[in-house]
């Protein structure tokens, strides 16, 4: 995927190409995070969020017809269909591009900044590498809805369907509930809405994970103890609001802290994919952090913590643990409880806090992530992480890999990664 950006603070012009693996390598204050988090927030929900509530107030974006049309006829007749394949073709890019347009005006909420100049940024994006791929993954998705009002609320009188391998999405009554009639037509129009465009997203990313570099500190604090207010904004309890990439981080720490593993590994049973991320977290334990992240078991309050346990049997809280652990704790447990098949993780500066060993193990573990199906954008400042890249991508290239794999700091032949996977950028002044 292309995107070409301009005016991104001191980024002026510039075009990037996302790929499975994509680097930004530079000295600070020259626009990395900047531009990592940009990405995120356009492909991520965020951004989507935002453009859906603008398309559905009819506050600018133009509409579509194919889905204008179904909602008119959903509200004459109580059913419809849309080809997403076809309207893929038709308005995707566009689609994607006009949330792009919108960033201008709530990148400055999702930064938390309120002094930077975000006013003329422009981002565009083109899919011609990953269109086809774009065009499969909308295929094979299955997508299922209801809206309900009152006490058919949990049936939903209004459905949508889409099976796998099937092209379209129908919309259809339920007999028997509720009719259209008596509900405003802007409610059907909302889910409508809410049900189509946002399969465009998920097409190019299942969902993006943001790892900031304040994660060090808020895995050792309680500050993810107070909830989100209703303004969707996380705060620390002094009322400060937070940028949406730690609101992000606090909320990822939540929901882990809520599921349960027993569950997790009950589903990994039939997804392959879950099995792998649950192994890659214990391997990321064993190999880089000599030690075992978990929640305790709940207080007298029902609150759990993360402690660490060392290979030693020591078993320590947070605030006393190494850096190292801090730094990579949320990784740990996103992967052992989270992570989904295609989601996007951006991650500020994976190499903090690392020993130039660690950070070497740290990128042939991100490569794993790569080739285990989850895609990674990083920032860094570090040289031995771009250098050891290129060991991975000529290893990639040796016609036995099994050979040489014990050469390698992890020992594993998944570490190798094709040049063409790869994406490094140079950020200078």
């Amino acid at each position: 995927m292309k995107v070409k950006i301009c005016n991104l603070g001191v980024i002026k012009e510039a075009e990037i190409e996302l790929r499975p693996l994509t680097v930004f390598i530079g000295p600070n204050n020259t626009g990395k995070s900047w531009l990592a988090y940009t990405l995120a927030a356009v492909l991520g929900s965020y951004g989507w969020e935002r453009y859906l509530s603008a398309y559905i107030a009819d506050d600018g974006p133009e509409a579509y017809p194919p889905l204008e049309e179904a909602i008119k006829q959903v509200i004459a007749e109580g059913n419809a269909r849309i080809d997403l394949v076809q309207f893929a073709r038709d308005y995707g890019v566009t689609c994607i591009n006009r949330v792009a347009a919108l960033a201008h005006t709530w990148l400055p909420q999702f930064l938390g900044t309120q002094y930077a100049h975000l006013e003329h940024v422009q981002m565009q994006l083109e899919l011609d590498r990953v269109w086809k791929r774009f065009l499969q993954q909308i295929m094979g998705m299955k997508v299922e809805g209801s809206l309900g009002v009152g006490e058919q609320r949990g049936e939903g009188f209004l459905r949508c369907l889409k099976e796998r391998d099937d092209p379209a999405v129908f919309f259809y009554t339920v007999a028997g509930l509720n009719p259209l009639d008596k509900i405003p037509a802007q409610v059907v129009r909302d889910f409508l809405v809410s049900s189509t465009l946002p399969i465009l997203r998920e097409a190019l990313f299942t969902g993006i994970r943001i790892f900031p570099t304040e994660r060090p500190t808020y895995v050792s604090l309680p500050v993810y103890r107070s909830h989100p207010d209703g303004d969707g904004v996380g705060r620390l309890e002094q009322g400060t609001p937070l940028s949406e990439p730690v609101n992000s981080l606090l909320w990822l720490m939540l929901e882990a802290r809520n599921s349960d593993l027993l569950v997790r590994r009950e589903t990994a049973k039939n997804m392959p994919a879950i099995k792998q991320y649950i192994d890659l977290s214990e391997l990321l334990q064993r190999e880089i952090l000599a030690g075992v992240l978990d929640f305790s078991e709940p207080d007298l309050t029902g609150w759990r913590r993360l402690i660490f346990a060392l290979d030693r049997g020591n078993v320590l809280d947070m605030p006393v643990v190494s850096s190292m652990v801090k730094e990579l704790a949320p990784l740990v447990i996103y992967l052992r409880y989270l992570a989904e098949p295609n989601e996007l993780l951006v991650i500020d500066e994976p190499e903090m806090n690392l020993h130039p060993e660690a950070q070497a193990r740290m990128m042939e573990f991100l490569v794993m992530l790569v080739n285990a199906g989850l895609p990674v954008l990083v920032t860094t400042h570090s040289p031995y992480f771009v250098d050891h890249l290129v060991n991975l991508m000529k290893a990639a290239e040796h016609a036995d890999q099994e050979a040489i794999r014990e050469k390698f700091l992890l020992g594993r032949s998944e570490a190798f990664i094709p040049k063409e996977q790869v994406s490094v950028y140079l950020f200078e002044k």
